[in-house]
């Protein structure tokens, strides 16, 4: 089958070579794409070739009985082409749905020889010379409905744990874009809803009410309206929550308008209706006004309902997974915040990087889920014990990252100092064995002025402390 393409502009991050940038100009600009779902996929398929690092980038969608998996946007970085049509079925390749079934990433190192991936391998993968895939699943309200794949060009790959992570973050955002299209679809079909039941329609001149239909009687329950203005506004303003302009006197309905006015009446039923106001015009005077109401109840609750399921999108985009603390991607750019906010102040920055010692011992003697064990406490541990305006992310793997705010080299490795030596007293117990960890802190602006290089100098002496022997604070060369 031979996909529709055309070309684009490179999008986010088009200024940025290194992955953090690329994923955190997606970050900032993302909000112009809430309106534009096809941008917004395209955007992802172009950023994650910056992000990851490979050739090929696409999003992938599955039908309802996740036979068929489609082709909703392909980049390849070279050409800076888009393509889309591709359509890859279950039955002839078998094992790499039953792989998306599982719900997991999919890190192919080698795709040739990948039990997930390797059924591609004559007719897709060595024509086009790719040699590892990696595949984030999408999901929308907790089903799983495609999945963002990257390509590598070239022979094998290892796909880090970052990249991987990475890649999540851009199954979320494709996951948002997905939703984003359906709340376009659900508001016009509330919309064409809402008319076809009719809108509650009145009509008043500078003393009394014209004419009515019977909606309108029904949304402001009443059996007949007042033929007097007066009358009409004390009945509806005993059902609004603030003064109504349409219930001011006569003047202020008639003065002023000579258009289409719009604007929203909130009911204390709890009820919200969207007023659209026109002026009735007789030979160049406006002798009256028509007003139209339209139940909007249902759509702003869906509106809110919307707006907290992207919120809570967001908090999992800036999430890991196993300790609930921020991620690498998000530490850097609060890290960048603090440097730009203290820079003004006048106030140090302190970072700390922990490593935990022998966890490699830990996962082999244990398993891996005693290994998750001793994350997900050092996690707990460092939350508990640090000041609500310290940052706490895990960097990878086994390291994590603090940001300490007005807080030097020398505080900041106390306080490192404090918990390492707390956990090495401690006891272990069956779930979680007695573990410790090296540090190594730097302090901006004294060793750094830009993150990377302020990091770096912090991974000098973690490296220092495990070189010494592991179990220690470093914070000075």
């Amino acid at each position: 089958m031979t996909p529709n393409t055309h070309d684009t502009a490179a999008a986010a991050g088009a200024t940025a070579d290194n992955p953090p940038d690329a994923l955190s100009e997606l970050a900032r600009i993302w909000r112009r794409y809430e309106g534009d779902p096809d941008g917004a996929i395209r955007v992802i398929t172009e950023t994650g070739c910056k992000a990851i690092g490979v050739a090929r980038c696409s999003v992938w969608l599955l039908d309802e009985g996740h036979v068929t998996l489609r082709c909703l946007d392909l980049f390849e970085r070279e050409s800076g082409q888009h393509s889309s049509g591709i359509a890859l079925a279950a039955t002839t390749f078998p094992g790499y749905f039953r792989a998306l079934e599982a719900e997991e990433p999919i890190a192919a190192d080698d795709a040739h020889t990948d039990p997930r991936t390797c059924e591609f391998s004559a007719g897709y993968l060595t024509p086009l010379n790719i040699g590892a895939m990696l595949d984030a699943p999408v999901r929308m309200g907790g089903a799983l409905v495609g999945v963002v794949c990257s390509e590598h060009i070239g022979g094998a790959r290892t796909w880090s744990r970052v990249e991987q992570r990475d890649a999540a973050f851009l199954g979320s955002l494709a996951s948002l874009a997905l939703e984003l299209g359906q709340r376009a679809r659900r508001e016009a079909l509330l919309a064409a809803t809402l008319e076809s039941t009719g809108e509650g329609i009145v009509a008043v001149d500078t003393e009394r009410v014209v004419a009515f239909n019977r909606r309108f009687l029904e949304m402001w329950s009443l059996d007949a309206p007042p033929r007097d203005l007066s009358l009409l506004r004390l009945h509806m303003d005993g059902r609004t929550r603030k003064l109504d302009r349409f219930l001011a006197d006569a003047s202020d309905v008639l003065a002023g308008p000579d258009g289409d006015t719009i604007d929203v009446v909130q009911l204390t039923d709890g009820r919200t209706f969207e007023r659209t106001g026109r002026p009735q015009v007789l030979r160049g005077t406006i002798v009256g006004r028509v007003w139209s109401y339209r139940d909007i109840s249902q759509q702003r609750r869906a509106e809110a309902a919307l707006r907290a399921s992207e919120a809570h999108m967001r908090d999992l985009a800036n999430r890991d997974g196993l300790t609930g603390l921020f991620n690498r991607r998000y530490a850097l750019e609060q890290l960048g915040a603090a440097m730009v906010a203290s820079e003004g102040a006048g106030e140090p920055v302190g970072v700390a990087l922990l490593d935990i010692d022998y966890f490699m011992a830990i996962n082999d003697t244990h398993g891996h889920n005693t290994g998750d064990a001793v994350l997900r406490d050092l996690a707990r541990v460092l939350g508990e014990r640090l000041r609500g305006t310290d940052l706490v992310a895990r960097y990878g793997g086994e390291e994590f990252v603090v940001v300490m705010r007005r807080a030097g080299r020398e505080q900041t490795a106390a306080v490192m100092e404090s918990l390492r030596s707390k956990l090495a007293d401690r006891s272990g117990t069956d779930d979680v064995p007695r573990y410790t960890f090296s540090c190594g802190v730097a302090e901006f602006p004294a060793d750094g002025r830009e993150a990377t290089v302020l990091l770096g100098k912090a991974d000098e002496r973690l490296y220092a402390a495990k070189d010494g022997g592991r179990n220690r604070v470093i914070a000075v060369d």
